[in-house]
């Protein structure tokens, strides 16, 4: 059975997304913490939890390295921070220390309930309002990724079939190998198109990409099954 802790300062809130969440996963076992060290006791019981949702101030840092006291802890746990707000690169410190997703207290119940279930399945979750790609007003902020001249709407990449087929398994957070291997081609060939779709992207890193190509397989309606 699914273990998830709920791990926030306000009752009423983990009441809240307890109850949304027991609707939409009624197999899953539910526990709540209202403090850090509640937090730390639950992870270090003998039956693991597989989910927490944590809220950092519950914590006393919103540092994201203090995933290395969860982790610490349990390490087959994921961890999702969830809060009232924060920005794009924000959202990316939190994944690159370890973070498997970030869940805005804004977000819809039916956006909070996909989360939970992408994290579940071992990707990540990020609100779409916060990447460059996002449907929302906040989405303008954040640097937007170059147009082509001559693309349409479908895709304004001018992505090949090739690079779409790496871009749906970059945003499933595979390595250059795990790429190839899956694709049957050459390592450095992985890497090449890797290196190509983070131009295109325009992206800093890894990690910024596999976020922003979780995003853009939905507009380009990109197959993730290879």
């Amino acid at each position: 059975m699914i273990r998830i802790l709920v791990a926030d300062e306000h009752a009423l809130y983990r009441t809240g997304l307890r109850t949304i969440l027991q609707a939409a996963l009624p197999e899953a076992e539910f526990f709540e913490a209202e403090d850090f060290d509640g937090l730390m006791r639950s992870l270090m019981e003998d039956q693991p939890i597989h989910l927490v949702l944590v809220s950092l101030r519950l914590t006393g840092s919103t540092d994201p390295q203090i995933i290395w006291d969860f982790k610490r802890a349990s390490t087959t746990t994921r961890y999702v921070v969830i809060s009232g707000n924060g920005s794009f690169d924000q959202v990316l410190h939190y994944v690159a220390e370890g973070f498997h997703g970030f869940i805005s207290k804004l977000q819809r119940d039916d956006e909070i309930v996909e989360a939970v279930q992408e994290v579940l399945a071992g990707r990540l979750a990020i609100p779409r309002g916060l990447t460059p790609f996002g449907s929302s007003a906040e989405g303008h902020a954040f640097r937007e990724a170059p147009q082509r001249r001559g693309s349409t709407q479908q895709d304004p990449f001018g992505l090949t079939r090739r690079q779409k087929d790496v871009l749906a398994l970059l945003a499933d957070g595979l390595s250059n190998r795990e790429i190839a291997q899956a694709l049957h081609i050459a390592e450095p060939t992985a890497k090449i198109h890797v290196s190509a779709l983070m131009r295109t992207l325009n992206v800093r890193n890894r990690t910024e990409a596999a976020v922003l190509a979780k995003d853009l397989i939905r507009i380009l309606k990109v197959d993730p099954t290879i």
